[in-house]
């Protein structure tokens, strides 16, 4: 990689400036109105007043697959990518609790080719992943709303020609004012943590360049420049022993796990402002800190990383902390209960709903005198007992 290069996994801070000069931009029309609800600035979902009912908040989530995306036009499988599309956004909902979908609007950018060739499939992965988050005895089903598709062959890319397509995913909800959780843990209050299936959604540009060597990015990448970041030692069908039977590709692409449906199912059984999720999402651990003030988050008893996380570490070299920052290494997500028979009675509801796995995962503790920004601390983890720390958001 040449000096005047940028590694395009090093994303974050492009994001910050890009974040800080559009709402820069938003301030010059004082006219635009905002009903947001300042307390949950920052968190997973903004919540803003609704004029027409004035009871509840609407609920906005927006977000598209990512990288990932890349893998449907590697395999052809076009089904797949759809329901991480869903999980990033209904995944967000999740950590209200009492939140219910309302609508779903969709804008596809695509290649002709896709667009004439893999329409079908891309809808039905779309339909796969709305069923999986439909709430038993929800208020009402969800809607769905605008669809929307452009050929943009010039534009949309995925390495390999005709193959592009691009997904933004706009969710709504509502979310009664009642109802919403109160953000505010307490020492001793024990952390619920919940499986993931792999990767997720995140941190694929890194993945992609440490996993795919460069011989197999000469049929991956048309273009030269994003080409040379490619450096790994695997073709996509290889089957390195870590992953235990599977190849990278398979691996790579396993859906996002959903998380919604059990956390509505939560909040029907419980009914507990003080109940509230973490989508442990970008940033990894980090996510524990943007709720509640002047406590901790100790995680003591972590799940165990995938394959697919052992193997990045290892072709990586990233240390824990990294491995942590950039991944979800085997937790996907994860509750705040205000007491034990409440958690464990949630444990025992995700478990045998069958879906993901759950189990008490640490608890909310204090910070030090010393300490002025919110901490969360992995007890254990791949490399031993040392614990790390995440510091702020």
């Amino acid at each position: 990689m040449t000096d005047d290069m940028k590694d395009t996994a090093d994303y974050e801070a492009s994001e910050e400036k890009a974040i800080a000069d559009g709402k820069a931009a938003f301030k010059r029309a004082e006219w635009l109105a905002d009903r947001a609800f300042e307390k949950f600035e920052g968190f997973f979902a903004e919540l803003r007043d609704c004029p027409v009912s004035p009871d509840h908040y609407e609920v906005f989530l927006v977000d598209g697959n990512g990288t990932k995306l890349f893998l449907s036009a590697w395999s052809d499988d076009y089904r797949q990518g759809p329901i991480d599309g869903i999980a990033m956004n209904a995944n967000d909902m999740a950590t209200l609790i009492h939140t219910f979908p309302s609508s779903i609007n969709i804008y596809m950018a695509c290649q002709t080719w896709v667009e004439e060739n893999k329409m079908g499939e891309i809808m039905n992965g779309f339909v796969d992943g709305l069923e999986k988050i439909r709430v038993p005895h929800a208020p009402w089903n969800i809607n769905k709303g605008k669809i929307e598709t452009a050929s943009l062959d010039e534009m949309i890319s995925l390495g390999i020609p005709n193959k592009g397509v691009d997904f933004g995913i706009v969710m709504t909800g509502y979310i009664a004012k009642d109802k919403v959780p109160n953000l505010d843990p307490k020492p001793g209050q024990p952390i619920v943590g919940v499986s993931s299936t792999g990767l997720h959604s995140n941190g694929y540009t890194g993945a992609r360049h440490v996993l795919i060597s460069p011989e197999q990015a000469e049929s991956l990448e048309s273009n030269p420049e994003w080409r040379k970041q490619y450096r790994g030692r695997f073709s996509l069908h290889d089957r390195p022993d870590i992953l235990e039977g599977k190849t990278v590709l398979e691996a790579m692409q396993i859906p996002t796990a959903l998380y919604l449906v059990e956390a509505a199912m939560m909040g029907q059984k419980f009914d507990d402002r003080d109940i509230y999720g973490v989508n442990i999402t970008g940033n990894g651990l980090h996510n524990f800190n943007r709720a509640g003030q002047g406590v901790s988050f100790e995680i003591t008893d972590p799940f165990d990383p995938h394959p697919i996380h052992m193997l990045l570490v290892q072709e990586s070299g990233w240390d824990v902390e990294k491995s942590y920052r950039k991944q979800n290494m085997g937790m996907g997500f994860a509750y705040v209960f205000p007491d034990l028979e409440t958690a464990e009675e949630a444990v025992n509801l995700i478990n045998e709903r069958g879906e993901n796995t759950a189990k008490i995962a640490g608890e909310v503790g204090n910070l030090k005198k010393s300490e002025d920004e919110m901490r969360t601390t992995l007890h254990k983890h791949y490399e031993g007992n040392e614990p790390v720390d995440f510091v702020g958001y």
